[in-house]
């Protein structure tokens, strides 16, 4: 009781002292000033922690100056009254004088006015801890026994921690009083001050406003003891102070919200205890005891529970394992227990529907392996499967093509042929026997195709099928207005298609076919000579039937599904990729520069202002990145380092081979958190990450080497030299920024032409489209380097080689198709005129 009264009187002292200053500097501003303060404390050791960081104005900053100057003006300064030292801080601690520095007001003035702003950063939880372990050391000039007192005054949010250095500095004796200027957080001065902080914490709103908080603490300093001169109302103990008083609880009880009455500490609601399983109160204190089915240990802490298969009689087949109030069975890895509880059967994992195997799926013990059906074969990924290419063992007598079957192969004959009786030799197609060939005397076959030939005494007209006869009407005496038709000893007069003879049998009019009502135009029917035309609006195609329209640019019209680019052509559309990249068999879908080769190594920022939600989001990016590549020993190669305050490679260049192996190492990458050094890790890439000891290949071997930088705030030191040594050193740089990241840094690393290497989103949500934006430009950039060559006689050479000849063949089969289709209509329309 002794040492706690001793500490209540140091903390009166403290707190009037305080008061004091805090109360002298008000009413130095508000009222006339006098020769002596209106009130003395005892001996005080007093440091002023001071923010110099750069968002702290040059008037604001003479403004602080100046409200340390008022005060040591007001105190009772002297190496056995008041001592006072002055710590500036921004990024780093200065020590502007400590303690035992000087015994005068005029020393301190001047040293106070020579002060020059650091102008950095904001690192207050650094400056506490220089306050606790040097400003108020012995060697500094504390004394003992001496009330300690910290005043912090800063505008701005600690760019560090505070709560945990703030709490050992209170901790180890010293009253801190918390002043926020302005921007500073609220939070983060009450994490600071002593408690209560209603005494020790104050905000204002500009450096201007600075003495005003003083004021509350004028009317206070030299009050009457209200513990004894009122009606205080405390139910335990009531202390005073200077102008008040506050009321304090026996110990094992706190004070309420009323701050008057007491309520027993309850240790085991408030969690302040080390019960295993059940907590029984008691005011300040506590006692443990067990759930049923256990029993408290020695340590009168812990349980245990009983084990009952120590028993010998619990039947299990392989385990026994104890539970509350009973035992459970269980089986041996790779078993599952049957439903009577005891027995094991062994788990078939074919049964879990995840096993990946394209046919068919045998079980064994924990595990399975994947079986090929008859006429395929097992591929190295042990879970597809490959038909049997029987063509390649060369004994299939084929005339003109083999064309692989499941189990087995058939013949194929090339175009203008077909497959004999004996399924292996070709014979050419007679195309007149089809009877589609409109000769009008005979046809005869060629390869592909006919010709038609007339009998004697005719020859051939112009359309190549029909034979004309002997001309009467070339004797010019027929008087025919279109034609004249030879008959036997005579001639007729005939009209053109699209004409009708008129009433003197020579003179002909044009047939209005549009006027008949039928002619299903899509939208507009023209009358032409033999016949009509129809007549689409503008923006439209009239299609090959002759009377539907089409809108010319499909892809405006359809859902044409194309990953990158559709095209428009008359009547369809198709899609196309990218330089550098291939049509998948979809015909929709863009596949990945397969062919390029480089060495990429991904600075990715793991400051804590990325937090650990975003940082998933960026491994993610990388992997979305890493799956546009065509990764492999003599591929490409990737490497990533992580960067915070320090820099640490995660895998080199050389580690994995594999883009499952990559993906996996970048998911299992841990969150460093803390600082922002780019600078330092464009250093660490350029002398470490493209070395060949780190799996980089060697220049000769012209291997394009890219680095990507991933960052979301401003760089805490330079990036410039290391930037410019990348690029320097032919690493093609690319750089990403999310939220707060830095443009003129983002474009200092990026390489020429910059539009193509930088990139930006205000988000972490949105980085996967940078991702798919970074493929395009790092695919178009890349050449070609080192190509592996493979054997062109392998099998999956073969397969690779056949796949793209069926290909090319279906797509020439459909464009002949389509041809003879439209062959075929305006053969029909031909005959309709006719």
């Amino acid at each position: 009781m002794a040492r706690l009264g001793l500490c209540r009187r140091n903390m009166t002292r403290v707190l009037v002292y305080v008061g004091v200053l805090i109360a002298i500097i008000a009413a130095t501003e508000a009222r006339p000033k006098s020769a002596e303060p209106k009130c003395k404390s005892g001996p005080v050791d007093l440091v002023f922690i001071i923010d110099g960081s750069r968002s702290v104005r040059p008037h604001e900053f003479e403004t602080m100056r100046k409200f340390m100057i008022d005060i040591i003006h007001e105190m009772d300064i002297g190496l056995e009254a008041t001592r006072v030292g002055v710590v500036q801080y921004s990024s780093q601690v200065q020590n502007v004088f400590s303690l035992k520095a000087f015994s005068k007001p005029a020393q301190m003035v001047k040293a106070i006015n020579e002060i020059i702003p650091l102008a950095q950063g904001t690192m207050t939880g650094l400056a506490i801890r220089y306050a606790m372990n040097v400003a108020f050391s012995a060697e500094e000039g504390a004394r003992p026994n001496v009330p300690h007192v910290a005043v912090i005054v800063t505008d701005g949010r600690p760019q560090d921690r505070v709560a945990e250095v703030a709490a050992a500095a209170r901790e180890s004796g010293i009253e801190i009083y918390a002043i926020g200027v302005a921007r500073a957080d609220m939070t983060s001065l009450r994490a600071m001050a002593s408690p209560p902080f209603e005494d020790h914490v104050f905000l204002v709103e500009s450096f201007d406003l600075i003495h005003q908080f003083g004021l509350q603490f004028q009317d206070k300093l030299c009050g009457m003891d209200l513990c004894l001169e009122s009606d205080h109302g405390c139910e335990h103990i009531c202390e005073s102070s200077p102008g008040s008083y506050h009321c304090l609880c026996l110990p094992g009880y706190t004070l309420n919200e009323d701050g008057k009455t007491c309520t027993p500490i309850d240790l085991c609601a408030e969690g302040k205890h080390d019960c295993q399983q059940i907590c029984i109160a008691s005011p300040g204190s506590f006692t443990c005891d067990c759930n049923t089915g256990y029993t408290l240990n020695d340590d009168k802490r812990t349980c245990t529970m009983i084990d009952y298969c120590s028993f010998g009689n619990d039947s299990c087949e392989h385990q026994c394992a104890s539970v509350l109030n009973g035992f459970n069975c269980r089986c041996q890895e790779g078993y599952s227990l049957n439903d009577d509880l005891k027995t094991c059967t062994m788990i078939d994992y074919c049964s879990f529907g995840n096993d990946s195997c394209e046919h068919e799926c045998v079980s064994v013990l924990q595990s399975f392996y994947c079986q090929c059906r008859e006429g395929y074969t097992l591929n190295e990924d042990e879970t597809t499967c490959t038909m049997i290419d029987y063509c390649s063992f060369g004994n299939d007598s084929c005339e003109h093509e083999c064309v692989s079957v499941l189990n087995g192969f058939h013949c194929h004959c090339n175009d203008g042929y077909s497959l004999n009786d004996d399924m292996k030799t070709c014979a050419m197609i007679d195309y007149c026997s089809f009877g589609n060939d409109s000769c009008e005397h005979e046809c005869v076959s060629v390869l592909k195709g006919f010709h038609c030939r007339c009998n004697d005494g005719y020859s051939l007209n112009d359309d190549k099928k029909t034979c004309t006869m002997i001309d009467y009407c070339s004797f010019g005496n027929d008087s025919c207005e279109h034609e004249c038709v030879s008959v036997l000893k005579g001639f007729n007069c005939r009209c053109k298609d699209g004409y009708t003879l008129n009433d003197d049998k020579k003179t002909c009019t044009m047939i209005d076919y549009c006027s008949f009502g039928n002619h299903s135009c899509d939208h507009h029917c023209g009358g032409v000579l033999n016949g009509f035309y129809c007549r689409c609006n503008e923006g439209y195609t009239l299609q090959e039937n002759g009377k539907t329209c089409l809108s010319d640019n499909l892809c405006n019209t359809v859902e044409h599904g194309c990953e990158h680019q559709c095209v428009s052509t008359p009547g369809s559309y198709h899609c196309i990729c990218p330089e550098g990249h291939e049509l998948q068999d979809d015909g929709k879908t863009c596949g990945s520069c397969r062919s390029s080769n480089i060495d990429l190594v991904l600075l990715i920022d793991g400051s804590k202002s990325v937090r650990p939600q975003n940082f998933e989001l960026v491994k993610q990016f990388v992997n979305q990145v890493v799956d546009q590549l065509d990764v492999s020993p003599k591929g490409t190669r990737v490497g990533l380092v992580q960067y915070s305050s320090r820099v640490r490679t995660e895998f080199t260049l050389g580690m994995y081979q594999t883009k499952e192996e990559i993906k996996k190492a970048v998911m299992n990458v841990e969150y460093m958190e803390k600082g922002t050094m780019t600078g330092l890790a464009l250093k660490h890439m350029v002398e470490n990450s493209f070395t060949e000891a780190e799996g980089a290949r060697p220049a000769g071997k012209n291997i394009p080497r890219v680095g990507l930088v991933f960052t979301d705030g401003r760089s805490q030191d330079d990036i410039q030299e290391w930037a410019k040594k990348a690029k320097e050193a032919g690493i093609t740089m690319y750089a990403v920024g999310v939220g707060k990241a830095v443009e003129d840094e983002l474009r200092e690393i990026a390489s020429e032409p910059v539009e193509k290497h930088f990139f930006y989103s205000a988000d972490f949500t949105a980085i996967s489209q940078i991702a798919e934006n970074l493929k395009l430009n790092v695919c178009a950039a890349e050449s070609q380097g080192e190509i592996e060559v493979k054997n062109p006689c392998a099998c999956e050479s073969l397969v690779e080689f056949q796949q793209v000849t069926m290909s090319t063949l279906d797509q020439l089969t459909q464009k002949l198709s389509a041809m003879t289709k439209r062959l075929e209509v305006l053969e029909n329309q031909l005959l309709t005129r006719k």
